[in-house]
């Protein structure tokens, strides 16, 4: 399936190619020739003649003009981009891909270039629409109270280039219960800027985990390369429901992410309460990241089966998706966590991926 999308980029942008060549009205504007001649260091005429060589099929003509705009600012991701643009008509996409790869560096949010990147990669490499994980993690608690271990095995199914449709089985066991948890969610997106999920969590016959869990998320892009963030929960435990809204920020720099949420929780007659969490990421690869997060403010946990309470809490965490290859990749996090004046818990989880 690659190769044939390959030939098929290749044969219709040298079709595209063979039929500008044998218009003359189509060649490069001899109008901005004249310009970029008189004035070299004009720069927006050069990304004119650029575009209209590119146009024109001239893609060799149109590679030079990209490389020396690029020569006087390599961080302009309207240039990377018209690069990798005539890289792929060129029948070279994993320079493309390179090329690609510094423009997203420069504007992670840049709708085209991670459309374009898609494509290029999606005729590199075979089709894998389905990623599969299995996590476990281990709480060591203080006081010498029992340790806490969890298991996770989950699917997610690509349906298209943003929807998502996961489901997953988690096992929890504390306070020397243990509680078994399924779960199925959906994503997608509404147009370039919007996105949404929703998830649904059963445990049936619960003690620690809720017995039912629903929520919902929504996602905006906003300018200068940031996100705004809305998640809605609502959880039902054996004694109290307990009902969250947060609201999150997030900052793009380059490669780096800054994010601030802060959360209300309203646990049923227990009053409203507030949580910050503070997150700083390092995006690289394709898809991997390290996280550092600190949290604070209050919280409604299970503290013993059956019984849910609101304590102050504290948290410093670090954890990370790291893509070995194109098919394998492994999930980590250390963290320290303070329950109010009941217990800390050190945590270390480890996991591994598969996309198929």
């Amino acid at each position: 399936m690659n190769r044939r999308l390959l030939r098929h980029l290749s044969m219709v942008a040298a079709l595209a190619g063979g039929l500008l060549a044998i218009a003359p009205a189509y060649a490069c504007d001899e109008s901005l020739q004249s310009r970029v001649a008189a004035t070299p260091d004009d720069t927006d005429a050069r990304y004119e003649l650029a575009r209209s060589c590119a146009r024109a099929g001239r893609q060799a003509e149109a590679l030079a003009h990209y490389d020396r705009l690029l020569e006087q600012d390599d961080r302009n991701a309207d240039w990377l981009l018209g690069r990798a643009q005539v890289q792929v008509a060129l029948g070279h996409p994993r320079e493309a891909l390179v090329t690609l790869e510094r423009a997203r560096a420069v504007a992670p949010r840049y709708e085209d270039v991670l459309s374009l990147e898609t494509r290029v990669r999606e005729s590199l490499n075979p089709a894998r629409d389905t990623r599969a994980w299995l996590m476990a993690a281990y709480e060591d608690l203080s006081g010498g109270r029992p340790s806490w271990r969890s298991t996770t095995v989950g699917l997610d199914h690509r349906l298209g280039p943003q929807r998502h449709v996961n489901g997953g089985v988690h096992v929890e066991e504390r306070f020397d219960e243990q509680d078994e948890q399924f779960s199925l969610g959906f994503a997608d997106r509404l147009g370039s800027d919007w996105s949404y999920g929703v998830a649904l969590d059963v445990a049936p016959d619960a003690e620690i985990l809720p017995e039912w869990n629903l929520v919902m998320e929504a996602a905006r892009a906003l300018p200068q390369d940031m996100t705004l963030s809305l998640r809605a929960r609502h959880a039902d435990y054996v004694n109290v429901d307990v009902d969250s809204l947060a609201i999150g920020v997030e900052k793009y720099f380059s490669t780096f992410r800054a994010a601030y949420t802060l959360t209300a929780a309203e646990p049923s007659g227990l009053g409203t309460s507030f949580g910050h969490t503070m997150r700083f990421a390092h995006d690289y690869g394709e898809a991997s990241h390290v996280t550092f997060a600190l949290g604070y403010g209050e919280e409604a946990e299970t503290i013993a089966p059956g019984i849910v309470q609101v304590t102050t809490n504290r948290s410093v965490s670090l954890n990370g998706l790291h893509w070995h290859s194109a098919v394998w990749g492994f999930t980590w996090e250390a963290g320290w966590y303070e329950q109010g004046d009941l217990y800390d818990r050190a945590r270390i989880s480890l996991g591994l991926q598969y996309r198929f």
